[in-house]
């Protein structure tokens, strides 16, 4: 697996040996490459290929990942912060048979079970929002639920690391929070994985047989609205009508398909129509 650096890992990096506290540093970005290491595997077991992970002052990033089944989601996400359990466990296992290798393990020990700890929160973007939004039926709403609490839990660690000043500053604290912060009020991840998430609705099994339906819906509903009805066991024609119910125009899910790579999911659908066909 290929790993870079940020030029501000490194900065963060020359801080941490310039504090003492190299040891500390050195612990937290083992528990982060075993991480994404489990990550990779995962996906790999599963068919799917990650590309390289890039070191952040706020964590790793592995490049690619977004269009899985639901199923696979759910084991990629969790396979992380469960390695890095195994490894906070092993850790302690290993205090037992050689006391003397405390000192110099404590902090590998430490870094594995706050990974493990906060990325099983259900918070956009972390694993925990990956896994809920992989199992739950209403993907956009779960989306837009856990991005209000990853605004809020931003600014719980952004307050965190503030108060770490008065004790050992760890600005890992208050840029992971900013990080949260932005990613769920402003990043389109989340869509972009809603879209991928739907994408496999798409697919049918014809052998097995599909049926034909047809639903109504009203030109100013949201376009997420259009993913909570197409699913694998039927084909959707929507038929988009007034508000007297009359018939404006009929889509199949070729052109919802189209419709979603092209608009925001914010939009209505009378909105995302015009701007695609139009």
């Amino acid at each position: 697996m290929k790993i870079k650096l940020h030029p501000l890992f490194v900065l963060l990096a020359l801080y941490f040996v310039l504090t003492d506290r190299a040891l500390t540093f050195g612990g937290y970005v083992l528990a982060i490459i075993a991480h994404e290491v489990a990550h990779s595997r995962a996906a790999e077991w599963r068919g799917y290929t990650l590309g390289a992970v890039t070191l952040m002052p706020y964590g790793g990033v592995i490049a690619g990942g977004d269009n899985y089944e639901d199923k696979d989601g759910v084991i990629i996400a969790l396979a992380a912060p469960v390695f890095n359990a195994l490894c906070a466990i092993s850790v302690v296992a290993l205090w037992w048979l050689v006391p003397s290798s405390y000192g110099y393990t404590r902090d590998v020990c430490t870094a594995n079970i706050a990974l493990c700890v906060v990325n099983l929160l259900p918070v956009y973007p972390l694993d925990g929002y990956r896994a809920v939004v992989s199992l739950v039926k209403n993907k956009a709403r779960a989306v837009k639920a856990m991005k209000a609490c990853g605004v809020i839990t931003g600014v719980v660690f952004v307050i965190l690391g503030i108060v770490s000043i008065w004790y050992e500053f760890n600005p890992t604290i208050p840029v992971f929070g900013f990080f949260l912060i932005y990613e769920a009020a402003f990043g389109a991840g989340g869509e972009r994985e809603l879209t991928s998430a739907a994408s496999n609705k798409f697919c049918k099994n014809y052998r097995a047989g599909v049926d034909k339906r047809i639903v109504l819906l009203y030109k100013d509903a949201p376009l997420t609205r259009l993913l909570t009805k197409v699913n694998r066991d039927s084909m959707t024609v929507f038929q988009v009508v007034d508000e007297a119910g009359r018939t404006l125009y009929e889509l199949d899910e070729a052109d919802v398909g189209v419709m979603l790579e092209e608009c925001e999911l914010s939009s209505t659908v009378d909105e995302a129509y015009n701007k695609t066909f139009n």
